[in-house]
């Protein structure tokens, strides 16, 4: 073991302070909101010095995941982006877990080695992804990456005391060119097949010359059929057309059998989202049975809500949730509106993915953009989502943000069907990481339902100039 990821085992192991309120009133149907992060734990120092472009934002956290127990849904556990920089991801990942449904949380004794500052071999780490397997283990994913993005990685790293400390990561791809470009994974246990657990991502495969472009985004798998102890050889199982691609792939088992893909695909002037279906373990996918219009993942930005040249990273990429035991799927992404803001779509499926409603705007925001959509579902079928928006913006340079839930039992195609609660805010997102494609609230923010209630975590920023972001964590 590293001295770095040997001083990590003691910062890591000190528990956060949890009991102190940060906002809202039980009153409303909504928990105190109480901090996940605090100060971040790693070594100042540890990665890269600020060059090539690179700006370091430390103490700042962003883009959770968060995954609960599917036999103990009081155990949660979630990863996030510790000290993001302005381009590539974060100098490395944190772990925290939950044994309480999220009221307090402490963070993890021993953190995944996913880059140099947690014992691993990669100058960034991002875009981390979470799953509990049936017998408790905790499996995170990483995309970590050289600075100059030459050379990229799918790693995978297992927990088998529930998100406590981690083993060592599993390299489930490696390239070392940017022709190669392998990009944001996502892991997830089959709670209908113990020990069978899946990772997807995406991989840039450019083979353009001189005088002609050619390159393909395809869909990348690689199985683990022990707990996430071992896993198979990636496998491209989804290919696409010359020079478009795929990218944001989520992968869902259904109760009976069925496997549903999720994923953004984009040509060079489009968007849309999509799912895919495999009825036989992942061998075969079908055609895209759901095909919506998306505004281009990253490139295309929220407008800034001042009118300025200071816009919020776009989170186009789709999520999906099944209701568990049934043939019902909830998905929702990023929409764009003929006035240029954007919005939450809905889309559901009552038969394993065969057919889809038509995409229906749910969120409530009265004016502008609704940015970075999640979405969970619980055994009775309640559907939730979550997401910040600007409705209360000012005319100053601040920019006062909040983040919302909203929540449907039945009808949930029809917009009026979903009922708004206020989570968090506002706060000023002009105090978020400033990243290449905009402020960063986040790709993704955590969301999972605990049974009766859904527990997320989200960034906040905190006015504290020290300590600018942390993340939250509110039950509704």
């Amino acid at each position: 073991m590293t001295t770095t990821r040997s001083r990590l085992l003691l910062s890591a192991a000190v528990i956060l302070a949890t009991s102190a309120v940060v906002a809202q009133s039980s009153a409303t149907g909504v928990s105190a909101a109480v901090p996940v992060s605090g100060t971040s734990p790693l070594q100042a120092g540890c990665g890269a010095g600020p060059a090539d472009g690179y700006t370091l934002y430390p103490n700042t956290e962003v883009q959770p995941h968060l995954a609960v127990d599917p036999k103990h849904p009081s155990h949660l556990v979630t990863a996030y982006q510790q000290d993001r920089w302005n381009r590539y991801g974060s100098n490395g990942a944190v772990t925290s877990v939950s044994n309480d449904g999220g009221a307090s949380w402490h963070r993890s004794a021993a953190l995944p080695p996913f880059s140099a500052c947690t014992g691993g071999a990669y100058d960034v780490t991002t875009d981390h992804w979470l799953t509990i397997t049936p017998s408790g283990a905790a499996i995170a994913a990483s995309f970590s990456l050289s600075r100059d993005g030459e050379i990229t990685a799918m790693q995978v790293a297992r927990s088998g005391d529930g998100g406590e400390h981690w083993a060592d990561a599993v390299t489930l791809q490696r390239d070392t060119t940017s022709k190669l470009f392998n990009d944001r994974p996502a892991v997830t246990a089959d709670p209908y097949h113990p020990g069978v657990v899946y990772t997807v991502w995406d991989r840039v495969e450019d083979t353009s010359t001189d005088s002609a472009e050619h390159s393909v985004q395809p869909v990348y798998l690689s199985k683990s059929t022990d707990d996430g102890r071992t896993w198979s050889k990636a496998k491209k199982i989804y290919d696409v057309p010359d020079n478009t691609g795929t990218i944001g792939t989520v992968l869902t088992p259904l109760a009976d059998g069925t496997l549903l893909i999720g994923m953004h695909y984009l040509t060079a002037t489009a968007g849309a989202t999509q799912v895919i279906r495999s009825t036989d373990g992942g061998a075969t996918w079908s055609k895209p049975t759901l095909n919506a219009p998306a505004p281009l993942a990253v490139t295309t930005r929220i407008p800034d809500p001042d009118g300025g040249s200071d816009p919020i990273r776009n989170a186009s990429l789709p999520l999906l949730a099944a209701q568990p035991g049934t043939k019902v799927v909830h998905a929702t992404w990023q929409s764009q509106a003929a006035d240029g803001t954007f919005h939450v779509a809905y889309a559901r499926s009552a038969d394993s993915g065969k057919t889809w409603s038509a995409p229906a705007r749910v969120d409530k925001t009265p004016k502008g953009s609704a940015a970075v959509p999640a979405i969970a579902v619980s055994s009775d079928g309640t559907a939730a989502i979550t997401y910040y928006d600007f409705r209360n913006n000012t005319a100053d340079s601040s920019l006062p943000t909040d983040f919302w839930a909203i929540t449907c039992k039945s009808a949930c195609t029809t917009a009026g069907s979903w009922t708004e609660k206020h989570l968090e805010g506002p706060f000023d997102a002009r105090k978020v990481p400033a990243t290449s494609s905009g402020r960063m609230l986040g790709d993704y923010t955590g969301l999972v339902s605990t049974g009766k209630s859904f527990v997320a975590v989200y960034s906040v920023a905190t006015g504290n100039t020290n300590n600018p972001v942390d993340l939250h964590s509110t039950t509704f």
